[in-house]
């Protein structure tokens, strides 16, 4: 990074660890004196300082104090305004306000290797719509699922920051899709990674919908936006543009392989490499590729001979097979492509078109891999690919030695809300909370919808007393989410029982049964609650 920038993002560093505290004692302070004398307009005032709380502690590297503050921003988002909050919420809230301090306190410095790191532009979001308090409920969205929204004001800001600093995506209004902007946005192309444009139509009238086609936009939606449905349209197509695509490279001349290594991790993937061939089946099962770049000259085993076993395996029939090979012979490609490669790349193979050749192979199969895999209603893995996943996070978690939890969810009451409410709205139920897993949980946390109205959530890397941290923050913003329904308004609850991996010894299908049995005995307290299944401590 150059030096002058680097200073920059020091000093702009020290400046804010040096106003944190300041800003710490005022949110303090704000909460005291609504406890001391109602004020529901305070509450606003003390909601948005939380909020921006929330986004700079995180982009600041106090990792900690976000997850605090998006705790307390949550909670009072759904504070109701018209009336003075509970004894129950009024303590909550303070002690997610003093957890905060306290957490400050026990370590005011952030570490010295997150200077300097402001938002990745693979997370910004550049937002134009006219209507800025549901634009402002959008940024509220878009900040839980990660990203970084940046609401601008006109169409001429909007091409001035995508030029400056592109992002994953822009959400325009048609209304601001003049001639220059569709001029502009018809011809983006500001960043190695696509630009997503997502279109907010006013009308029922095809003039704007032309107008986002015109200006090549991926998505629209017609003004009043269901939010949920905008979520996981947003999430799939942003995931598609974000996503670090796992790419095992199997070459056995190592310099080579760590060559092609280092371009694709530069540009955002996740690689490995293998200079054995004899070795691969074991490698596919642990480090589960999306891609794999091979060499087809290699001793013992060549690379034709590796991807005609591949296609004859169950399991890697679907794997993309790029072949590298200083090959120039037309017949022979044609040959290695025959036998299940999936396109033929020449040595030496310049870095852009390595990147692109990749990418767009991995890209193609992951499109193709998610419609076969996942639940068409929530967009999670289906029953079939959650429990083969369970099965690789087991092999994972047993190589490196680390835990893992496994939680089973299952919305309470589940049956009544559908012959009350209706099948539609029992079908909204299920999308807001996959919504909810989506937006709170991290990336390598792996969701699947079990059946019915069970989920499974595999949380690698994770004690069991985290999981029951993390499932019952889960619980709470979902028992807050009011569903609606003509003029009737409900709460949906949901029971959870977790277990986890103890010392490598237990299989997928015991896992799976103390996460039910555990499910089972929340049942029978009441529902609403978390039971962790009863094996010893762990260690």
């Amino acid at each position: 990074m150059d030096n002058k920038v680097q200073d920059k993002l020091n000093n702009l560093m020290l400046r804010y660890r040096r106003n944190l505290p300041t800003k710490l004692n005022s949110i303090q302070s704000q909460w005291q004196e609504i406890l001391d004398r109602w004020d529901p307009q305070k509450l606003v005032t003390l909601h948005r300082d939380v909020h921006s709380l929330c986004g700079s502690t995180g982009t600041y590297g106090y990792s900690e104090l976000c997850k605090l503050a998006r705790k307390a921003e949550v909670f009072l988002k759904n504070m109701p305004l018209d009336k003075e909050a509970t004894d129950v919420e009024k303590n909550a809230l303070s002690s997610y306000l003093a957890q905060l301090k306290t957490t400050y306190l026990e370590n005011p410095d952030v570490p010295s290797e997150t200077l300097g790191m402001l938002p990745s532009s693979s997370k910004l979001v550049y937002l134009l719509e006219q209507d800025k308090s549901f634009a402002n409920d959008l940024c509220d969205h878009l900040n839980n699922m990660g990203f970084y929204p940046t609401i601008l004001d006109s169409a001429a800001d909007l091409i001035v920051k995508v030029k400056e600093d592109p992002p994953v995506a822009i959400i325009i209004n048609s209304n601001y899709l003049d001639n220059d902007a569709i001029d502009f946005l018809s011809n983006r192309q500001y960043s190695e990674h696509p630009i997503q444009l997502f279109c907010f139509i006013p009308n029922a009238e095809l003039l704007p919908r032309l107008l986002a086609v015109r200006a090549r936009c991926d998505a629209f939606f017609q003004l009043p936006v269901d939010t949920s449905y905008f979520a996981q349209v947003f999430l799939s197509k942003c995931s598609a543009v974000t996503e670090s695509f796992r790419i095992l490279i199997v070459d056995d001349t190592e310099a080579l392989a760590e060559y092609y290594s280092l371009i694709l991790t530069k540009a955002g993937m996740v690689t490995h490499t293998l200079s054995d061939p004899m070795q691969l089946l074991d490698e596919l099962k642990l480090f589960q590729p999306d891609l794999l770049l091979m060499d087809i000259y290699m001793p013992v085993c060549t690379g034709l001979e590796l991807a005609a076993i591949l296609r004859k395996e169950k399991s890697y029939t679907k794997i993309p097979i790029i072949y590298l090979s200083t090959e120039g012979d037309r017949n022979k490609i044609l040959f290695a492509i025959s036998l299940g490669g999936d396109d033929f790349l020449s040595k030496p193979v310049s870095p852009n078109h390595l990147i692109s050749s990749v990418r767009s192979r991995a890209k193609r199969a992951s499109i193709l891999n998610y419609y076969m895999r996942t639940d068409s209603l929530t967009g999670l893995l289906n029953h079939s690919s959650i429990l083969a996943q369970l099965e690789i996070e087991i092999a994972r978690a047993k190589q490196r030695k680390g835990p893992l939890t496994l939680i089973m969810i299952d919305i309470d009451h589940f049956k009544e809300i559908n012959d009350r409410y209706g099948h539609p709205v029992g079908d909204r139920v299920l999308k807001q909370l996959s919504n909810l897993f989506l937006m709170y949980l991290r990336n390598q946390d792996i969701i699947g919808r079990y059946g019915g109205e069970e989920f499974l959530l595999i949380l690698p890397g994770t004690f069991p007393q985290d999981g029951i941290t993390i499932c019952d923050e889960l619980r709470i913003h979902f028992n807050l989410y009011p569903f609606k329904e003509q003029n009737l308004e409900f709460n949906a609850t949901f029971s959870a029982g977790i277990t986890y991996l103890k010392n490598g010894e237990s299989e997928a299908v015991s896992l799976i049964k103390e996460a039910d049995k555990a499910l089972y005995q929340a049942k029978n307290q009441g529902r609403n609650c978390i039971v962790l299944s009863n094996k010893n401590t762990p260690s």
